[in-house]
């Protein structure tokens, strides 16, 4: 299945070098960053995982890799916004070309070869295009990883013991292999496939399951997948859900995006999915039956979006959205018009969230992704804007107001927090890199690229 992309590519271009190349030359490079999209941090924050999308099909598959978050910790502190040390003096590459150099613009930057940052041996492969990353806590030290994969389309899994990813093969870099590619309901071909363009995904570590979105679908097809994933056995889809959006009344398409869990690490958590199609946000809780049954999706409440828009829908096209650390307030981006919004979600007398549009703030164009950091006063949002290659930095104190715009990198996509070191690591898509910005309070590069994973990819 994850050769299907490569194949079909051959068919169209007939009998070539490109198409008769063994199975060496077209594996992703394992310590290469290829079309990076999204990006989830450890709970620990030891290392961060990076979907890679393989997007101009030059290899035969997509990658989870791993980030060791020490050594980036160790770059930075070293090179100290520019009034250090380079990090390292060694050469990179076949060129033997330097493996970190200051960036010529911007002082306070330092670029590095990707190589010095992924842990060699922990990085699994998986299909082609893929969308998102989250991360379920087991038994510790294990992890689970989900990854939606457009191309396939599946749902890559893959559990992490601390040291490196595992996915159902002993080899070194390994291929998913089919129980850990979830493509059909209950893991039976002769069942129900999995949705077209799987996007979002979800990893709720109290409920043990997983809920993915699909970005465009058909009128019949799911909008919304349950994965149920034990701590102690493997993941399965469980469900799937059609109709939950209405159809775009002008554009005609449908589909789920963003999705966001209230408390994910508690029993019974209240699952959150917004539309690329409607100004609603629709929310599920998890049903698990007593005779031990597979568990299912149940719809819950809905509220509209409008804290920003004269009337019913004025605010759609949810992208990323996230809630902060005590779950009481839901931040979520829009692209029509567009805002991030930032929705009262605290527990009210009657035991359910209030669901309350509390504040609103206009952002860039094509807005993909959001992430949180800081609490009380220090709390700060994150967005990325994929068009302009910027990075919102907004204050959701009263007012809801940009305080700072920065520049990242081409085609910034995924966003992720590691709140305990300050630093954010945004996914540049367009440049194959990845952007690790201080956020520490009073830092003298607060709010600046401090480190760049990889040399940008030229125009």
């Amino acid at each position: 299945m994850f050769m299907r992309n490569f194949l079909g590519l051959c068919g169209l271009l007939g009998a070539s070098a490109a198409c008769t190349a063994d199975s060496e030359e077209v594996r992703p490079r394992e310590r290469e960053i290829n079309f990076p999209t999204g990006i989830a941090v450890a709970p620990d924050e030891r290392v961060a995982f990076i979907a890679t999308a393989n997007s101009e099909l030059r290899y035969d598959s997509g990658t989870i890799t791993v980030l060791e978050l020490d050594t980036i910790q160790q770059a930075i502190t070293q090179w100290d916004g520019g009034a250090g040390q380079i990090f390292t003096n060694e050469l990179c590459g076949e060129d033997g070309e330097p493996c970190c150099v200051p960036d010529s613009d911007r002082r306070e930057t330092l670029t590095c070869d990707e190589s010095l940052f992924i842990r060699l041996g922990a990085s699994v492969r998986i299909g082609n295009f893929a969308t998102d990353v989250s991360v379920q806590k087991l038994d510790e030290p294990f992890l689970r990883v989900f990854v939606p994969t457009r191309g396939d389309p599946s749902v890559a899994w893959a559990d992490f013991d601390g040291q490196r990813l595992e996915c159902g093969s002993g080899t070194e870099f390994p291929l998913c292999d089919d129980e850990h590619r979830l493509s059909f309901a209950h893991n039976d071909a002769s069942l129900q496939s999995l949705g077209e363009e799987p996007f979002g995904v979800f990893a709720d570590s109290g409920g043990e399951f997983a809920i993915v979105t699909h970005l465009t679908n058909l009128a019949n097809s799911p909008q919304v997948t349950l994965i149920d994933s034990p701590k102690n056995g493997p993941a399965m889809i469980a469900d799937m859900i059609s109709g939950v959006f209405a159809a775009d009344a002008t554009s005609g398409v449908r589909g789920a995006t963003g999705v966001a869990g209230r408390a994910p690490n508690q029993p019974n958590d209240i699952v959150y999915v917004g539309s690329r199609s409607e100004d609603r946000i629709q929310t599920f809780t998890v049903g698990r039956p007593i005779n031990e049954a597979p568990p299912f999706l149940l719809p819950g409440s809905w509220f509209f979006l409008d804290a920003v828009g004269g009337n019913t829908g004025g605010s759609n096209d949810t992208r990323g959205m996230q809630f902060s650390p005590d779950g009481s307030r839901l931040y979520l981006v829009n692209r029509r018009p567009p805002s991030l919004q930032i929705i009262d979600t605290s527990i009210e007398p009657t035991g359910l969230p209030a669901n309350r549009a509390i504040g609103a703030t206009d952002i860039c164009r094509q807005a993909s992704t959001v992430t949180i950091s800081g609490t009380g006063d220090a709390e700060r949002a994150y967005v990325t804007c994929f068009q302009d290659g910027q990075l919102y930095v907004i204050d959701p104190r009263a007012g809801v107001v940009v305080e700072d715009i920065l520049l990242v990198g081409r085609g910034p996509y995924g966003v992720a927090a590691a709140r305990s070191r300050d630093l954010l690591l945004v996914t540049n898509f367009l440049e194959d890199t990845v952007a690790v910005v201080d956020i520490a309070p009073g830092s003298a590069t607060r709010n600046r690229v401090v480190l760049r994973i990889g040399k940008p990819r030229p125009l």
